[in-house]
């Protein structure tokens, strides 16, 4: 395997769990693709079916229909891993390259297959994106609790001084 791209695995929690004869054994299953700034790696509402890994540059992840930001993933970020999970699937934000980038691509078809033929390391990376998917849920999770914890009291000052108001 390229010696970037073992480092690159090695240093990503997706991938840390894996000796180097793993990686090794992973390496044909991964596609290689460079992406020059402004270009889109993915849009949102495109079919998906693979995780990418950020290698060098970085991505921009934004929401249609204003391109709102939502984050910068730089080297060694990685998004997509829904996908691999999901039927049917669709990319739920835009990823554009904010600079020239290259990406490490795993189909969920070349996963599943890996996963098949080296089934304790397959195992490894699925415990390891579901771990992934775990943490973004509770923070989402979180996220909304406060969110709706917000609206709530708004609703509470707004029914209060409507209530004096009418007095």
């Amino acid at each position: 395997m390229a010696g970037e791209n073992l480092g690159l695995l090695r240093k990503n929690y997706l991938f840390a769990k894996l000796t180097d004869d793993e990686l090794g054994e992973l390496e044909p299953y991964l596609e290689s693709r460079s992406y020059n700034a402004a270009e889109f790696v993915v849009k949102e509402g495109d079919p998906g079916d693979s995780l990418y890994l950020v290698a060098s540059g970085g991505v921009n992840v934004t929401k249609n229909p204003d391109g709102h930001f939502l984050s910068y993933l730089g080297s060694g970020g990685y998004f997509g891993e829904m996908a691999l999970f999901m039927p049917n699937s669709t990319r739920t934000a835009n990823c554009v390259a904010a600079l020239p980038t290259k990406c490490l691509i795993l189909q969920k078809d070349a996963l599943e297959k890996y996963a098949g033929q080296y089934p304790v390391p397959g195992n490894k990376i699925y415990r390891e994106i579901i771990r992934a998917l775990a943490e973004r849920l509770a923070a989402t999770s979180g996220d909304l609790a406060m969110l709706m914890r917000s609206q709530v009291k708004d609703q509470v000052d707004v029914s209060a001084i409507m209530a004096k108001l009418k007095k």
